[in-house]
């Protein structure tokens, strides 16, 4: 016997923790997809989708990497994966100062893998800044991943409200995610908090 699961956003769920009253407007949203494209190996079914959803403006990278060691992929070339190596520590950077080094913010040399050695566990980033964006970004990533795997889809942005919790149940505390700023590198306001919605 068999099982398919296909992964479900929530739009209106999603909606619901973005939206403010006038004038504050839209929160900006991170949505974090997690997914799983295979079994022990990446089917080769999903790479399409992969390099589709990567050529999106939306699209903010792939959190996962190969077995037993995490990477973190931005792009890609031919049927490789271009990717960045978070274990690889660099030197911070002060912006504040003139002429400040660029070193840490670059490559010295391009990284990449075949995508068929791609951990089939994985998580896609997608960004949107307000609410415009987001529709987009909604319409834009269904496209991507209906046309590249008609039958089996990653994972699909669905119209509907969840149906298996009710709307007091839904923890609320955690949906908003602040992000305090330096205060070092930001002096003309020192209080500046950045506010996003993760999802």
């Amino acid at each position: 016997m068999y099982f398919s699961f296909i992964l479900l956003v929530y739009l209106q769920d999603v909606r619901g923790l973005c939206e403010r009253p006038h004038p504050h407007g839209w929160k900006s949203v991170i949505v974090l997809v997690p997914v799983r494209l295979g079994g022990q190996e990446l089917n080769p079914s999903y790479i399409a989708c992969v390099k589709k959803l990567l050529m999106l403006q939306s699209c903010i990278g792939i959190i996962g990497g190969k077995p037993k060691h995490s990477l973190f992929f931005v792009g890609f070339q031919d049927d490789h994966l271009l990717y960045l190596d978070p274990h690889y520590c660099q030197p911070t950077v002060n912006i504040r100062k003139d002429n400040f080094a660029l070193e840490s913010f670059h490559c010295k040399y391009p990284r990449k893998m075949p995508i068929s050695r791609m951990d089939p566990s994985c998580t896609i980033g997608f960004y949107a800044e307000g609410q415009n964006e987001f529709e987009c970004m909604c319409a834009v990533v269904n496209e991507a991943v209906s046309t590249s795997a008609e039958t089996y889809p990653m994972f699909i942005f669905s119209e509907e409200k969840r149906r298996d919790v009710e709307e007091e149940s839904i923890p609320r505390t955690n949906s908003i995610t602040y992000i305090q700023r330096n205060n070092e590198l930001n002096d003309e306001d020192s209080n500046s908090v950045d506010e996003f919605v993760l999802i």
